[in-house]
């Protein structure tokens, strides 16, 4: 009776497990979201960059002698890229501890710092609030260890001498002093750091005069003692309290001292010398052998005369020994290792490449370099054979121009090819020798040239005084490379021909020294870069258009 009415009962209060398995799933549910915390939804997004709610020395304190600085702001903030970042007018010998604790910015000063000195600390964009990443741009702490702040103030531009682009992260340096030696070997009294568009802004200036230095410093370090840093200089004092402005040209001084930048041999009978600057007299004296006569060796020069291949014909030994000299100074003694004429993994081979793959302008000679160096008998014109479209090989009115490794071939009356044209060139086998008596195999070019609609035409009515005749004019991509290059010998008007549709860039090189090339400057012999000017905008050239441009230029 008893087991019966438990039984009973347990029967009617149970339930299915899927149905408690629900109700079990809905109350866990319920009680975790009654204990969720969600983040406030709306409101407009924090943008406002921290604030400074104290100063522990005060801003523009006098008569400064603490050792750390205090700021405290109305939020957690952080430090971003502080190295490069924070500028401190005038240098510290010894950089400061700077760090954030909380809300608080501190500066710890491990520099003895001048007396009667008004000091500069700029932050640029290195301090920022935690949640939002908010900058405080241009931070300032100034100080002064004297009884007043200097308030005066030098702004301007930096560019680059031969482009004139706006050049960032460069020092500009201020000396209270005139001595030359200054940029190279001391600090500078005050100094600001350009920003992207170029632009630069030094504060707090004592009066007086003061030589103006820039510098793209390579090393950190405040003074122009590196062959690879860029420079640029005033030619005179700048009296602070009557120019509050300066712009500076930026560039790289030629290298003082010639050296070898690397040596190597390249394969057998072949080495190359690459030098830090253009070669003036170069002499190469063998310790190990004793050349039969005076031409032992052959030597070819890039175009700016900075890298040598040095060819040997003759030479029959494993190893070299060279002492090599420029302008009558010893640079270096080098040993190489010849490699043999022939190996297993490489045979000594005569071969070619061209220019003339795929299109080639109408006004553009055939291009073929070798990679070995010619012998001394021409090429005869009459073997060349060239065919046009289907025509058959014949023999063509050409010049072939032979120098070095490379051979040059154009049209000789013409000077051009014919527009839309499909060429092929044949050069047959045993035409070319190399100095080690190798002969080519056959060489067979195809090219086609464009057709004439495809190229613009631009005519140039440059106007200019007769003192600055013999000017550089150079004809730019948007990239700066040089596309024509000539002199202006007067001002009558020019045109240029086969010209391909783009923007391009005219820029003027005042060529003093009448070199054809731009010339850097010199800072200990107060010489400025030579001085560029260009057109302002761009031209565009379209096809099949002839655009003529006006240009009148006053230095």
């Amino acid at each position: 009776m008893n087991k019966s009415k438990l039984k009973v009962k347990s029967q009617k209060d149970s339930l299915p497990y899927s149905l408690l398995a629900t109700r079990y799933s809905l109350m866990l549910l319920l009680f975790s979201s009654c204990a969720q915390i969600l983040s406030p939804t709306g409101g407009p997004k924090d943008t406002t960059p921290p604030k400074v709610v104290r100063y522990t020395p005060d801003s523009a304190a006098l008569h400064f002698k603490a050792k750390q600085i205090r700021i405290l702001f109305n939020e957690f903030v952080q430090l971003k890229n502080i190295s490069n970042q924070l500028i401190i007018s005038p240098p510290l010998k010894h950089p400061s501890d700077v760090k954030v604790k909380g809300k608080e910015l501190i500066i710890n000063i491990t520099d003895t710092l001048e007396p009667n000195t008004t000091y500069d600390f700029n932050f640029g964009e290195a301090i920022a609030d935690i949640t939002e990443s908010n900058v405080l741009k241009n931070f300032q702490y100034v100080f002064s260890t004297g009884s007043f702040i200097d308030s005066l103030s030098l702004k301007g531009n930096v560019k680059d001498a031969l482009t004139l682009s706006p050049q960032k992260d460069v020092l500009v340096m201020l000396y209270s002093t005139s001595d030359d030696s200054l940029p190279l070997k001391k600090l500078p009294n005050y100094f600001a750091k350009t920003a992207e568009n170029g632009s630069f802004k030094i504060n707090n200036i004592r009066s007086g005069q003061y030589k103006v230095f820039a510098l793209k410093d390579a090393n950190a370090n405040y003074k122009y003692d590196s062959p690879d840093e860029n420079i640029g200089f005033l030619d005179s004092l700048l009296d602070i309290t009557t120019n509050r402005s300066a712009d500076l040209l930026l560039f790289k001084e030629s290298p003082k001292k010639q050296f070898i930048r690397k040596a190597k041999a390249i394969e057998f009978g072949h080495l190359q010398f690459v030098f830090n600057k253009p070669v003036t007299a170069l002499y190469l004296k063998p310790l190990n052998y004793v050349p039969k006569d005076s031409v032992w060796e052959i030597e070819e020069f890039n175009k700016t005369n900075d890298t040598l291949d040095l060819w040997l014909p003759n030479y029959e030994k494993d190893t070299l020994k060279l002492i090599v000299s420029d302008d009558k100074r010893t640079l270096d003694t080098l040993e190489f290792a010849i490699p043999p004429k022939n190996s297993k993994e490489k045979k000594f081979k005569f071969n070619y490449k061209t220019n003339a793959g795929g299109l080639l302008d109408m006004n553009r000679e055939v291009s073929v370099q070798f990679n070995h160096y010619l012998a001394d008998n021409l090429i005869p014109v009459d073997s060349v054979r060239i065919k046009e479209d289907s025509t058959r090989y014949t023999k063509n009115d050409i010049d072939i121009l032979q120098s070095g490794r490379v051979v040059k071939i154009a049209k000789r009356k013409s000077g051009y090819w014919k527009e839309n044209t499909r060429y092929k060139m044949l050069i047959p086998p045993g035409t070319v020798t190399d100095v080690f008596g190798l002969k080519n195999d056959s060489i067979k070019i195809e090219f086609r040239t464009r057709e004439l609609k495809n190229y613009g035409t631009l005519k140039i009515n440059i106007d200019l005084p007769s003192d600055l005749f013999g000017s550089l004019f150079q004809l730019l991509t948007t990239k700066d490379e040089v596309v024509v290059e000539r002199p202006i010998i007067d001002s009558k008007p020019f045109t240029l021909e086969y010209l391909m549709p783009q923007e391009y860039k005219m820029r003027l090189v005042i060529d003093k020294n009448k070199n054809r090339k731009f010339d850097t400057g010199n800072y200990l012999k107060h010489q400025q870069p030579e001085k560029v000017i260009y057109y302002p905008g761009k031209i565009t050239i379209r096809s099949n258009w002839d655009l003529e441009q006006d240009w009148k230029i006053r230095e």
